[in-house]
């Protein structure tokens, strides 16, 4: 019987330009995954201001849905002689300023990358590049950073009232509650934060992922570490796993 792949768990959302269509993928540790695709009505350049716009705004509301899930590393590709990306991060500086300027772990990072990612094969070989594989580096970086802030602002405020919670069975406690239904949890909790470490560590990996799964479900935004992050430290001094409410 043929293994199925590895997944991994989600690093960022890759957006692939091109002249008739806007593809766009999920990107994860060990694979790359088809996500939803725009088809333009004619070829880019051949759009007015208007149609423009609403092609943007399309994408955007695209954007909107992976970080309701608690993704917030979008990768944008275009072809060296194209200039979509900056069309993109130009219409998000003058309509969604929310998107690059909002406080704390709000912020969505954006990294630029130069090639096609247009069809799966295109798109595996963009992000195994060099130089690709540091802007992918540098846009989730931030992203973690943004969680390693939010952490020591729990540290640094000492409420009592301010869940932290760093011991497995005390996150499974509250995470599962009183079953699949009971959402109570998505109250108390606004992360899972897990190192790749601890699940590596772990004698019942199936156990983690069970947890990340169910979090996800009850929404809670889960968060797998890498190991070649230089954030991971941090997490791993509180076992490798962490779930906590961020501050306002």
């Amino acid at each position: 019987m043929k293994k199925k792949p590895k997944r991994g768990f989600l690093v960022a959302l890759l957006i692939g330009f091109d002249e008739k269509e806007i593809h766009t993928w999920k990107v994860y540790s060990q694979s790359l995954r088809v996500y939803k695709t725009i088809k333009l009505t004619r070829k880019w350049k051949y759009l007015d201001d208007k149609q423009i716009y609403h092609l943007l705004e399309e994408l955007v509301n695209i954007i909107r849905l992976v970080i309701r899930d608690g993704l917030k590393s979008i990768l944008l590709a275009s072809s060296q002689k194209k200039d979509y990306s900056t069309i993109f991060l130009d219409h998000i500086n003058k309509h969604h300023q929310w998107l690059i300027r909002s406080k704390g772990y709000n912020r969505v990072s954006f990294g630029e990358i130069v090639g096609n990612a247009n069809n799966i094969e295109s798109a595996k070989f963009l992000i195994s590049q060099e130089k690709s594989l540091h802007v992918i580096h540098e846009t989730t970086s931030d992203e973690i950073n943004l969680l390693v802030k939010q952490l020591e602002k729990i540290i640094n405020v000492g409420d009592p009232n301010r869940l932290l919670l760093y011991n497995l069975e005390d996150i499974e406690a509250l995470i599962y509650g009183r079953g699949k239904k009971d959402k109570s949890a998505a109250e108390k909790l606004d992360f899972l934060i897990v190192t790749e470490n601890f699940i590596k560590d772990h004698k019942s990996k199936n156990r983690i992922h069970r947890l990340i799964q169910i979090a996800n479900n009850k929404g809670i935004l889960t968060k797998t570490i890498s190991i070649e992050n230089p954030a991971v430290d941090r997490f791993n001094q509180f076992g490798g796993i962490l779930a906590f409410k961020k501050t306002s």
